[in-house]
């Protein structure tokens, strides 16, 4: 990708939701995850997506702290973190 970002490239870059959601998860946590419930950096492993029986939709993208063992997102405590819109978008 060139130096300049703009909209155009962005949208062709990240169309897909899982670069999406690995860039922010570079961007926002270059040295591992920090969890944003009790701010333990690098303690949070990714809970492997598993589908339902009533539900075929696969929730990916969750991670759970080894520390105060909430769930959580790259989007918790951003502006994306109640849209609605997919991150490749």
């Amino acid at each position: 990708m060139e130096n300049e970002l703009n909209l155009v490239a962005l949208a062709q870059h990240f169309s897909d939701e899982d670069k999406a959601r690995e860039f922010l998860e570079k961007l926002r946590w270059p040295d591992g995850p920090i969890c944003p419930h009790c701010g333990v950096l690098d303690n949070a492993y990714r809970l492997e997506p598993k589908p339902s029986k009533k539900d075929k939709h696969v929730r990916k993208g969750v991670w759970k702290c080894g520390g105060c063992r909430e769930q959580f997102t790259v989007t918790v405590g951003t502006i994306f973190e109640d849209s609605h819109i997919p991150l490749g978008k």
